[in-house]
C-alpha cells in the first residue's frame, strides 16, 4: 500500500472524522477533526506501521477561528512511506498527547507547549524546555 492508498484507507476507517486528504509534490495530508486525533495516530501507528514520529509542530493562524493547527509528521521504516497528520484546534483547546504512542512526542510536544501555549492532556511531564 502507498501513501495515497493509505490516506484514503484512513478516510474510508474514520469516515467524517478525515475533513479531508490532499497531496502535493508526493507528500499526503490527512486533515483529522481534533477529537479523533489520537485514535487515528494510534492507528497509524498499530495498524499501518508508522513506527517512526518524525515531529510535531505547530501552526498560528492568528486572527483566523480555530487558531491553532498541530501537525504531525509520520513515517514507517517497513514500508519507507510519509504521512502528514493535520488537526485544527482553538486557542483554549487541549491535544491529548500521543507521548504513549511514540516516546519521541514527549520533546515535541513540551516545545509545542513552550512555544504556543498548547496543552497536551495527559502528559507526563509537560513543563516548560526554555
Amino acid at each position: 500500500m502507498n501513501a495515497a492508498q493509505m490516506a484514503a484507507a484512513l478516510k474510508e476507517k474514520f469516515g467524517d472524522a478525515v475533513l479531508s486528504t490532499t497531496e502535493f509534490r508526493g507528500e499526503h495530508t490527512v486533515q483529522v477533526a481534533p477529537t479523533s486525533l489520537k485514535l487515528l495516530l494510534k492507528y497509524c501507528r498499530d495498524e499501518m506501521n508508522f513506527d517512526y514520529l518524525v515531529d510535531i509542530s505547530s501552526l498560528d493562524h492568528m486572527g483566523e477561528e480555530p487558531r491553532f493547527e498541530m501537525v504531525y509528521e509520520l513515517y514507517g521504516y517497513g514500508h519507507l512511506h510519509h504521512l502528514r497528520v493535520k488537526a485544527k484546534v482553538a486557542e483554549t483547546q487541549a491535544v491529548p498527547t500521543v507521548s504513549d504512542i511514540w516516546g519521541t512526542a514527549d520533546w515535541h510536544e513540551r516545545e509545542v507547549w513552550d512555544m504556543m501555549g498548547i496543552r497536551f492532556d495527559g502528559h507526563p511531564d509537560l513543563r516548560r524546555i526554555l
